[in-house]
């Protein structure tokens, strides 16, 4: 047996005997991470995450909906953790000589504690007592009133402190040493001790607060010393001969460190050992039933990079079956079910506002940008491939809730199988000059501005479903099914994002997995593009041939975004063309013929804006695969009939066709998608998969979506507004109410995203009741949309 002695705490680790080992190999580029998470709480209800990140940004999320509800820029120095407190209204932030509590949704500071003494641990009680330990000394203020309460001197070299959920009690543990140890309970309220437990250590109080969960020394010879192993049990609180041993071993190094907090959940103990990892352990029967041991990357040895000497809570609860638990100290936190006793997803954040949940069968919710940093990493070998290149197979809306919420087995992704099913392809050349190698992002230049790419298939043809080529982010070439090894890509050169016109290539599976992006960069120098032109698109639809489907708002939505679009753009654009469609003039051939006006008539230097205002449905793909649908004038049922749907509304795989074949590298989609009252039952069956059907449009096309509702919603029309929230929102934005925080009077498409996913929800929150909230999907390069007039 080996002993790992420190500075902070003696550490011994524990044998596993016949639990499951976690066998996690979802990890993230540390290259492209924003920021480090140091800190991470969960409220009491399990419906918020608060997460703190090295870079001063402190972000919260409702984790229901997976939303940034509130990010704030703190000062911090060296934190330790961050607690939400008993009516989760205020975030409180320890660090090392300082505690301070903010509310929240404001910002506003409520409490500014400095202290002379280096704070080692902490904890939050239930009816809102704060109490922070020095080594000695520990400190109890009111969070009620943010007043000082006591201040008790234990003088024990404090290593954890806990209060009861039931009484006017701290449990205090002292550092474990090698002659034994104590543990005591004091009256946070007098300062006196209220009992001591000899030879016990590491206690920590269960929910109600009628049992502990403690450890015990047992005595066993190590070479020529006498040391002591830990033994987990549990015990009534006044009566200690009652106690009933849940686990005994010897420990073993490079496992996980010696538990200091526990968490009961179900019939099990989850027990952390502060950013080593975790183990569990089961209740009723006894024996430890599940460790993390050491992952394939030992995260933990840039654990504590902060804060080496504070014991952290590093688990919450989600609800009675689910914790989650950061585990490692960095910006992956595992979510653990005791029903199943295994992690069966993770939370991923970084400071760029970046939230992903992912699941052990290789399901994602979350930003592009998120998938981009995350990558699967195989068992047998040293191959990995990235969360996005799963994202047509994997991309689950509202995965979060689901993983929550049900009790569903999830089968573990099988990377080590689906590896070796991965297309791979190189960019064999531009313009006939050869790529010399593949995986590198090589430069060239061109004075003309028509070129040709070529991408070479390398391995089995016979599992690649289509190869796509993207320009600036925007697919520009695209092969089904291709029949030969090699597919020429003829492409037009632009100076629309300057001269750096950035290409990739990516072959899609037909086990639903992508290959990693093969790059290169031309440099364009021949004539600059033509002035860019604006092509408007707004249809708005409140009169349906079938008038149980009738909207109210639907056109007043379409003519104020038309005029406040117009009114913004003309700073931008010399040429503005619009196309306006309502009421019966919306049917299949018109808006067709629309858009291949737009087609002929675009450049790569011009912008598409459409903008819809009406119904959109989901088929039910009883005959073909399910689709998306934009609802025209004489569609006159929405469910039910999928042929109706397929011979008059337009697709979202229609409009993916015709937006590849647009120039205009800047494309828009804007969808105020309503759903009628009559197809509820429906809406909630199909809002996922509508979900689904957007995003998988929007990142098939490398343009931007934006729709007015979330999976399982339907838009909310107001009277007292004159719209529905969502378009209200978006005019307030265009009209100076989005401009980021540099304030330079442009409107660019992801800081009018970012201000509908934070307005919305508000506004229908003021009118409805409850928030609506919309999702956007940038997969494109930002750029402006509107400069506006102070």
């Amino acid at each position: 047996m080996k002993i790992i002695i420190s500075s902070t705490l003696f550490l011994l680790v524990i044998v596993c005997q016949a639990q499951v080992v976690d066998k996690t190999r979802l990890e993230y580029f540390e290259d492209k991470l924003v920021s480090p998470q140091i800190g991470m709480t969960i409220s009491s209800d399990g419906q918020m995450g608060a997460f703190l990140f090295a870079n001063s940004k402190l972000n919260v999320f409702d984790l229901i909906h997976s939303r940034l509800l509130k990010t704030l820029p703190i000062e911090i120095g060296d934190v330790g953790e961050i607690r939400f407190n008993s009516d989760n209204s205020e975030l409180v932030i320890i660090e090392r000589n300082r505690v301070r509590a903010l509310d929240w949704r404001t910002g506003e500071i409520k409490m500014d504690e400095a202290l002379s003494d280096e704070i080692v641990c902490g904890d939050i009680s239930l009816n809102n007592m704060l109490a922070v330990a020095s080594l000695d000394n520990i400190t109890v203020w009111d969070l009620n009133s943010h007043s000082k309460k006591n201040t008790i001197s234990v003088k024990q070299n404090i290593a954890t402190i806990f209060f009861s959920p039931k009484e006017a009690h701290l449990m205090v543990n002292p550092r474990v040493n090698m002659l034994g140890s104590k543990s005591f309970i004091y009256d946070y309220n007098t300062g006196q001790i209220v009992n001591t437990f000899n030879k016990l250590f590491f206690g920590t109080y269960d929910a109600t607060g009628d049992r502990m969960f403690i450890h015990r020394f047992r005595r066993v010879k190590v070479k020529r010393s006498t040391v002591s192993t830990p033994v987990l049990y549990e015990s009534s609180v006044n009566n200690l001969k009652d106690s009933r041993v849940i686990y005994s071993g010897l420990e073993k190094s490079s496992d996980v460190g010696t538990v200091t907090t526990t968490l009961p959940i179900a019939d099990k103990l989850v027990g952390t050992a502060g950013y080593r990892g975790f183990t569990v352990y089961d209740v009723v029967n006894g024996g430890k039933v599940f460790t993390t041991k050491k992952t394939k990357r030992d995260r933990s040895a840039s654990a504590f990079g902060f804060y080496q000497k504070y014991v952290a809570k590093v688990v919450y609860k989600l609800n009675e079956d689910r914790v989650l638990i950061n585990a490692y100290g960095d910006n992956i936190n595992q979510i653990y079910s005791a029903s199943q006793n295994e992690i069966i997803g993770y939370i991923f954040t970084d400071g760029n506002n970046d939230l992903a949940t992912i699941t052990r069968d290789g399901k994602f919710d979350g930003s592009i940008q998120a998938a981009s940093k995350l990558y699967w990493s195989a068992k047998n070998s040293s191959k990995k491939t990235s969360v996005e290149s799963t994202f047509d197979r994997g991309f689950t809306p509202n995965l979060l809730v689901s993983l929550i919420n049900t009790q569903n087995v999830i089968v573990d992704f099988d990377i080590d199988a689906e590896i070796g099913a991965i297309p791979e392809i190189r960019i064999k050349s531009f313009n006939q000059e050869q790529v010399s190698e593949k995986g590198t992002s090589p430069i060239f230049s061109s004075s003309q501005k028509l070129a040709t790419i070529e991408v070479e298939i390398e391995s089995d043809i016979k599992t690649v479903k289509q190869i796509k080529l993207f320009q600036n982010n925007k697919v520009v070439g695209a092969e089904e099914d291709p029949a030969s090894t090699i597919i020429s890509f003829d492409v037009s050169l632009t100076s629309t994002f300057g001269v750096d016109n950035f290409f990739y290539a990516t072959a899609s599976g037909k086990n639903g997995i992508d290959s990693e992006k093969q790059k290169i960069t031309v440099k364009y120098t021949g004539k600059t593009d033509d002035k860019a032109k604006l092509f408007l698109v707004t249809i708005g639809i409140n009169e349906y041939k079938n008038p149980k489907y009738n909207l109210n708002y639907a056109i007043a939505d379409a003519d104020a975004f038309e005029n406040a679009m117009s009114e913004g753009a003309k700073p931008v654009f010399e040429i503005i063309q619009n196309v306006k469609i309502r009421n019966n003039d919306f049917n299949k051939k018109n808006i067709l013929t629309a858009l291949e006006t737009v087609q002929r008539e675009s450049s790569e230097q011009d912008m598409l804006i459409f903008y819809y205002a009406g119904h959109g449905v989901m088929s039910e793909g009883a005959a073909k695969d399910s689709d998306f649908f934009l609802v025209p004038h004489d569609v006159t049922q929405l469910y039910g009939r999928d042929d109706l749907l397929y011979e008059k509304a337009i697709s979202a795989t229609e409009l993916k066709d015709i937006s590849r074949k647009i120039n205009a590298q800047k494309q828009v989609f804007i969808l105020d998608a309503c759903q009628s009252a009559a197809a509820l039952d429906a809406v909630t069956r199909r809002g996922v998969a509508e979900e689904r059907a957007i995003a998988q449009l929007a990142r098939s096309t490398g343009t931007f979506w934006i729709t007015a509702t979330g999976s399982e919603q339907y838009a909310t029309e107001f009277e007292s507004l004159g719209h529905g929230v969502f378009t209200y929102a978006l005019v307030e934005g265009l009209n100076g109410k989005a401009d980021g925080g540099n304030q330079d009077n442009k409107i660019t498409v992801r800081e009018l995203n970012a201000y509908l996913e934070s307005r919305v929800p508000e506004l229908a929150e003021e009118y409805k009741g409850s928030p609506q909230f919309p999702s956007g999907y940038s997969f494109g390069n930002d750029f402006p949309l509107v400069i506006y007039k102070n």
